[in-house]
C-alpha cells in the first residue's frame, strides 16, 4: 500500500472530525458523552488481546481525541497494519468507537534462490523478514544488506541480492530473495610497510585478517572483512605499545582488489618510532595504603620495556585495592612524563580515594524458576554493608558455580541515596531438569544405554535429585540420590543415596547394593568438610569356577560393609562447566568396621589445576593417589581395590591392561594407585571444548602373579603412559566425553589404542 495514501486517509479522517466540531454542522457529535463501546474490525491474523492492550481508551471514560490519536500511533508501531482509521458513532447512551484495521500481508514462505555456497539456515537466522509474520517492506533493504554481509564474511565480496514479493489470495505473500553469489575473493597477501622492529610473520599473528591457506576450507581464514580491519589496526598498535614503541602509529590499510585473479592485497602502512623504557616511578601513599603497599601492585619496574597494557592492569589493581576498602569510586591518577632524550617514561601515581560507598538495594532478575533466596544466599555482601569489590567478584563466582545459569551479570548502579550503590544481578537460567535417554559406545562395554531423570535445581529450591539407569554388556547400575545444599539456608549440606551396581569383569561379576547418608559444612570460602555413612551388601560371583584362580575363588561370596567416609574439598575453580583458572583439592578417607563384616580402609587424594594460557587455550593438570588395605587380619575385598584404565583415568588402556593380575591373567586390582593427567584444552564455547592429553599411571599390589606391575608402591619408574585427543561437551542429556587414546608402551597382547565414550563428569 502506498504510504502517502495511508497518511492522506488519516489526515482526511482528522479533517472530518474537525468539521464535525464546527457550529451548526449537521454532523456535530456530543464529544462529552462517555464511551459506550469499543469495537475492533478487520483483525484476522493479529492477536485481538494484543491490539486491545494498546488501546488506552476505555469504556465508561469521556471521549478524548488525544488519547485516540496516541492509540493509533502505538498500534502502528506494532508493524502489523497498513492502515488504521476510526469510526465514531453517537448513540443515545454514549459514543461507540470502532477501530478499522487493514492488516499487512502475511508471509506464507521465504525462498532463497541461487544459493549454493552457504546453508539456507545461516541466512534465514540473520534476516528480519520471517515466515509466519507480517510483511514489512521497510525491512527488505536491511535484509538485503545483511545477506550481502554474510557472504562478505565468507569472501564473496560482490554478491548481489534482489527481492521479489509475490502477492497471493487471502492477503498472503511469498518473499523470494534472488541471490547472485558471484565469485569468492580471498585475501592473497598481507604486508606491513616500513616495519623493521618485528617480522611480518609476527605481525600477521596479531590480527584477525589472514591470507588464504591450505586450511581455509576448515574456517573463514582468507576472507576479507572490512570491519575486522578496524580491530586489526587497534591490535597492531597495542602490540607495538606493549613493546615500548609508544609512538607507533598505523594509517588506514590500503586494500587492492584484483578481480581477474579474485584476490585482495592488503598493506598496513606504519610509523614505528623508538622504543621507550620505564624511568623513575613515584607513588603517593595516603591514610589507607602506604607507598610500599601501593608499589607492590606495580609489576613494571625501572628499566623494563614500557608495556601499556601491563601498566593499565597495574592501575586497575591499585583501584581495586581501594574498592576492597569501600572506595568504589576511587580515582587512581597516573601521570606519564616522557624523557625524549633518554627514551624513558617516568611514572607518577596518586590516588583520590573519594567517599566510602555502601551497598544499597540488591536486586535479582531473570530467575523465573530459581527462588530469589537461593541466589541471594550466595552473596558475600549484604545490603547496608561497606562496598568490597573482592566480595562482589566472589559473589558472582558463587552464583555461577551453582550450575543453574548460562550467564551471570552483576552491575553496579547509582542509588537514590548518597554514598550508596545498588547491585543489579541478571541471570540467564538454563534447563536444570532433565529427562534423558542416551546411547553410546565403548570398546570395553560395547553399547552403552543410559536413562535418567535429574534435577539440579528441584522446584527452584537449589536441591538436587536424580534417578539414573546405566546398562551395557558389562554394567547394570541403578541409583537414586537427593541433596539439600543449604539446610535451613545455612551452609550445611545433607544428602541420601540408594544404589545397586553390577559390573561383569572377565572372570567374575560384582553386585553391590547399598545406601548412604551425607552431611557437610562450609569451613571457609573455598573449603567444605563432609562426613558420610554407608552400608553395603557386596556379592562376588565367579563366572567359571573351573578356570578361576585360587585368589578369585577366595573372593567369592557375600560381604556386608558399614563405613564412615569423611572428606575435605578445596575448590577455587571459576566455572563449574569450563574452568580456566583455579584449583580443586579433594581428600577422602573411608574406614569400615561400623557395622558389617568387612575391615578395611581407603585413602584418596586428588588435585586438579586449571590455567588460562592464551586466547582460548587452557592447561589442565590432574593428580590422583590412592591407598587401601585390610586390617584385623582381614583382606582388602576385591570390590574395594583400585582399578585403572578407561575414560576417566588412564586413557588408551582398559582395566585389563593395568595393575595386578592373577595366575590366569585376570585383573584383580591393587592396594595403591597413582595417576597423572595433563591436558591442553581449547574452548570453542563454554559448553564445548577439545583437548590433547598425556596420561601416566599405574596400580600397585602384592598379589600380582604374572609380572604386570610391582609391589613397590608408587614406583615412578614403573608406570604406563599414553597420549591422545578428544572432546568434552555439555549436552541436554548431561556431560559427554569422547576420547581416543594411544599407548606409548604397548605390550604383547594389548591393543595399540582405545576409544572411550562416557556420559558423566570430567576432571
Amino acid at each position: 500500500m502506498n504510504p502517502f495514501r495511508s497518511v492522506g486517509r488519516r489526515v482526511g479522517a482528522l479533517l472530518l472530525f474537525a468539521c464535525t466540531l464546527l457550529p451548526g454542522s449537521a454532523y456535530a457529535l456530543d464529544y462529552f458523552k462517555n464511551i459506550k463501546d469499543i469495537r475492533v474490525v478487520g483483525i484476522e491474523r493479529a492477536d485481538q488481546n494484543t491490539v486491545r492492550y494498546y488501546i488506552h481508551s476505555k469504556k465508561g471514560d469521556v471521549y478524548n481525541a488525544d488519547t485516540v490519536a496516541e492509540d493509533i500511533r502505538r498500534l502502528y508501531k506494532l508493524g502489523f497494519f497498513d492502515d488504521i482509521s476510526l469510526d465514531l458513532v453517537e448513540e443515545t447512551d454514549g459514543l461507540v468507537l470502532t477501530y478499522l484495521f487493514a492488516e499487512k500481508p502475511f508471509i506464507r514462505q521465504i525462498k532463497l534462490e541461487g544459493i549454493s555456497e552457504i546453508k539456507d539456515k545461516e541466512i534465514l537466522l540473520r534476516v528480519k523478514t520471517q515466515k509466519g509474520t507480517f510483511f514489512r517492506q521497510d525491512l527488505i533493504p536491511w535484509d538485503e544488506t545483511r545477506i550481502q554481509q554474510v557472504y562478505r564474511n565468507k569472501g564473496f565480496y560482490f554478491t548481489d541480492v534482489k527481492t521479489v514479493v509475490r502477492r497471493l489470495p487471502d492477503n498472503l505473500v511469498d518473499v523470494d530473495f534472488l541471490i547472485d553469489e558471484g565469485k569468492k575473493i580471498n585475501v592473497a597477501r598481507i604486508d606491513f610497510r616500513d616495519a623493521t622492529r618485528f617480522s611480518p610473520q609476527t605481525l600477521r599473528g596479531q590480527i584477525e585478517t589472514s591470507a588464504v591457506s591450505w586450511s581455509s576450507f576448515l574456517s573463514d581464514s582468507g576472507a576479507y572483512k572490512k570491519n575486522a580491519l578496524k580491530t586489526d589496526l587497534l591490535k597492531l598498535e597495542s602490540y607495538y605499545h606493549d613493546h615500548g614503541y609508544i609512538k607507533a602509529r598505523f594509517d588506514d590499510p590500503e586494500v587492492e582488489i584484483d578481480k581477474e585473479w579474485r584476490s585482495i592485497y592488503i598493506t598496513f602502512p606504519l610509523t614505528e618510532g623508538e622504543q621507550y623504557r620505564v624511568g623513575d616511578i613515584t607513588v603517593q601513599g595516603d591514610d589507607i595504603y602506604t607507598e610500599e603497599e601501593l608499589r607492590e601492585k606495580l609489576t613494571l619496574v625501572k628499566g623494563d620495556v614500557f608495556n601499556k597494557t601491563q601498566f593499565r592492569q597495574d592501575i586497575f589493581a591499585i583501584t581495586d585495592l581501594y574498592a576492597q576498602k569501600g572506595y568504589a569510586y576511587a580515582n587512581v591518577i597516573p601521570q606519564l612524563d616522557i624523557n625524549e632524550g633518554d627514551k624513558l617514561v617516568n611514572i607518577a601515581v596518586r590516588t583520590e580515594k573519594g567517599r566510602k560507598i555502601y551497598i544499597g538495594a540488591i536486586t535479582i532478575t531473570g530467575n523465573e524458576e530459581t527462588r530469589d533466596r537461593i541466589i541471594r544466599r550466595q552473596f558475600r555482601l549484604q545490603e547496608g554493608e561497606l562496598f568490597d569489590s573482592a566480595k562482589l567478584r566472589r559473589s558472582r563466582e558463587r552464583i555461577n558455580q551453582l550450575g543453574f545459569f548460562n550467564s551471570v551479570d552483576i552491575e553496579q548502579r547509582s542509588a537514590a541515596e548518597e554514598d550508596t550503590v545498588d547491585i543489579e544481578t541478571k541471570v540467564d537460567e538454563m534447563n536444570t531438569g532433565q529427562i534423558s535417554f542416551a546411547v553410546g559406545y565403548s570398546s570395553v562395554e560395547s553399547v552403552l544405554v543410559q536413562g535418567s531423570v535429574k534435577w539440579k535445581n528441584l522446584d527452584g529450591r537449589g536441591q538436587e535429585f536424580g534417578v539414573t539407569v546405566d546398562h551395557s554388556a558389562r554394567r547394570d547400575d541403578y541409583s537414586l540420590n537427593f541433596t539439600e545444599p543449604a539446610i535451613f539456608d545455612r551452609e550445611i549440606l545433607g544428602g541420601i543415596d540408594l544404589y545397586n551396581k553390577t559390573y561383569e569383569y572377565d572372570a567374575y561379576k560384582s553386585v553391590t547394593t547399598g545406601g548412604s547418608l551425607r552431611l557437610g559444612r562450609s569451613l571457609s570460602e573455598y573449603i567444605w568438610a563432609k562426613l558420610g555413612y554407608k552400608y553395603e551388601l557386596a556379592e562376588v560371583q565367579i563366572l567359571n569356577r573351573d578356570t578361576a584362580s585360587s585368589y578369585l575363588l577366595l573372593q567369592e561370596g557375600r560381604l556386608t560393609t558399614g563405613s564412615l567416609f569423611p572428606s575435605l574439598t578445596y575448590d577455587s575453580r571459576n566455572d563449574p562447566y569450563s574452568p580456566d583458572q583455579g584449583t580443586k583439592l579433594y581428600l577422602y578417607a573411608e574406614g569400615s568396621g561400623f557395622g558389617g563384616d568387612a575391615r578395611f580402609y581407603r585413602l584418596i587424594g586428588e588435585w586438579s589445576n586449571y590455567q588460562h594460557l592464551w586466547n582460548e587455550f587452557i592447561g589442565m593438570g590432574h593428580l590422583k593417589i590412592g591407598r587401601a588395605a585390610g586390617y584385623e587380619g582381614k583382606p582388602l575385598p576385591i570390590t574395594e581395590r583400585f582399578f585403572m584404565g578407561g575414560p576417566s583415568s588412564l586413557r588408551g588402556f582398559t582395566i585389563r591392561d593395568i595393575g595386578p593380575k592373577d595366575i590366569r591373567g585376570e585383573a584383580i586390582g591393587g592396594e595403591a594407585s597413582l595417576l597423572l593427567n595433563v591436558e591442553l584444552q581449547y574452548r570453542f564455547t563454554r559448553f564445548f571444548r577439545g583437548f590433547l592429553f598425556y596420561d601416566r599411571g599405574n596400580v600397585y599390589g602384592d598379589n600380582d602373579e604374572v609380572g604386570n606391575t610391582t609391589d613397590q608402591l608408587y614406583d615412578l619408574e614403573n608406570m604406563r603412559h599414553s597420549w591422545g585427543f578428544g572432546v568434552h561437551f555439555f549436552s541436554p542429556i548431561g556431560p559427554i566425553t569422547m576420547a581416543y587414546g594411544f599407548k606409548l608402551d604397548q605390550r604383547e597382547g594389548e591393543s595399540p589404542n582405545e576409544f572411550h565414550f562416557t556420559i558423566g563428569g570430567a576432571f
